[in-house]
């Protein structure tokens, strides 16, 4: 058969290990890739199916303007939906990213256990919630005994969640175990050598259970600015008051994620000492992005809560939403109480809190009083004249039950 062909013995072709260095955090780049599929998703449907739903809500007289200004909606929201898309991507990659903190140094150290051969190596540390993350690279000159030697190492240790026992036995921590692995695999000396401040739980040395400690709890944070984040969302399509709140909780947790990390993590400063210098450790790429997006959270927040106040309309145009849903509160008022809502030239200045009268039939109107039902926009009865009703109009009354007997 052609398979038996080049094969002497008939056996499946075998290829030895083929070891390659880590280029690219696979689980942060299938998220990215993830959001930019959902990114493009946006882009292509908002100019389309958007457009044609919102010209086919006649909704009312008095709101013509919303549905002659669709196309302006579509243009708002073709660049508003992305920009809220990328407040959740960063959420989740902040949350898996490797980079809370971060170290570098170039020193001269030894290679491996038994070789006795020394390298100038260029040795990174990068602490995340879940783990830390131990790089050595170095190029061995053609004179050395590791000319031959490919040094390309990215090794991962993770702490999730659990602290385990002290030592290195079945019951031990997840990263004491990963640690005695690394030590059966031969890794290089300088990776050992960081993880030992890690794994060393005793006396001053306890940074691997701080850091634990606070990426529990961060994390913890992080999931639920996310929440927030979606429930903020969801009220965008509805209420848009309503989701500014959840955006600004969301960005406020983000504040309190950081603010955790900087507490929590250790009292004591990491400090790696090596040959030519002292390996410090500082803030990363991934607490950097959670501050300026709990920030940028909060100012958009409180940006939507005045456009609210102020422009609602324009707001409701660039969101698309329908402008009759922030109007399901109704309030009966007389006459004179509803002429104290008016302004006084009501033909040339647009009020804040529309009117939209409600037909009563006569017969049930109350004899001393004459009350008009009127729809007041959401948060608008705390700025209203207060209102005091004696006598309870008939028509909010239960109606009567049908005498089901006589049918």
């Amino acid at each position: 058969m052609w398979f038996d062909l080049a094969r002497s013995d008939h056996f499946p072709t075998q290829y030895g290990p083929n070891a390659t260095p880590v280029t690219v955090d696979v689980l942060e780049a299938g998220l990215i890739t993830a959001f930019l599929i959902l990114g493009v998703s946006f882009l292509v449907s908002l100019p389309t199916t958007r457009l044609k739903t919102v010209k086919s809500n006649n909704i009312c007289e008095s709101f013509d303007h919303f549905i002659n200004r669709s196309p302006t909606f579509s243009v708002c929201s073709f660049n508003c939906d992305p920009v809220f898309l990328k407040l959740k991507k960063l959420i989740p990659v902040n949350n898996f990213g490797q980079e809370w903190e971060v170290g570098h140094i170039q020193s001269k150290t030894a290679y491996k256990a038994g070789t006795g051969a020394e390298i100038n190596a260029s040795i990174s540390i990068k602490i995340a919630l879940r783990g830390v993350n131990v790089t050595l690279k170095s190029n061995p000159g053609p004179d050395s005994d590791l000319k031959y030697e490919i040094i390309d190492y990215n090794e991962r240790f993770e702490w999730t969640w659990d602290q385990g026992r002290f030592g290195f036995g079945p019951f031990a921590g997840h990263l004491q175990q990963q640690f005695r692995a690394a030590q059966y695999r031969g890794l290089p000396l300088p990776i050992l050598w960081i993880m030992d401040y890690f794994v060393i739980d005793g006396e001053g040395f306890r940074f691997g259970r701080f850091y634990r400690t606070a990426g529990w709890y961060t994390h913890i944070i992080m999931w639920t600015a996310f929440a927030c984040w979606l429930l903020a969302n969801i009220l965008f399509t509805s209420v848009i008051n309503y989701g500014a709140y959840f955006l600004g909780i969301c960005g406020a947790l983000q504040l309190v994620a950081n603010l955790v990390w900087l507490v929590v993590r250790n009292p004591n400063p990491l400090v790696i000492p090596f040959e030519d210098g002292d390996m410090v450790t500082k803030y990363g790429f991934n607490y950097w992005a959670t501050f300026v997006m709990g920030l940028l959270c909060l100012l958009l927040s409180a940006v939507i809560l005045y456009m609210d106040y102020k422009y609602d309309q324009e707001l409701y145009n660039l969101f698309g939403v329908n402008p009759l849903d922030s109007y399901d509160e109704v309030a009966y008022l007389t006459k004179e109480e509803r002429m104290q809502l008016r302004p006084k030239n009501a033909t040339s200045v647009p009020t804040d809190i529309p009117l939209v009268e409600i037909s009563n039939d006569p017969e049930e109107e109350e004899e001393d009083v004459d009350y008009v039902p009127v729809y007041l926009k959401r948060k608008t009865i705390a700025m209203a004249p207060k209102v005091i009703r004696s006598n309870k109009p008939r028509h909010l009354y239960p109606l009567p039950v049908p005498d089901q007997s006589i049918a």
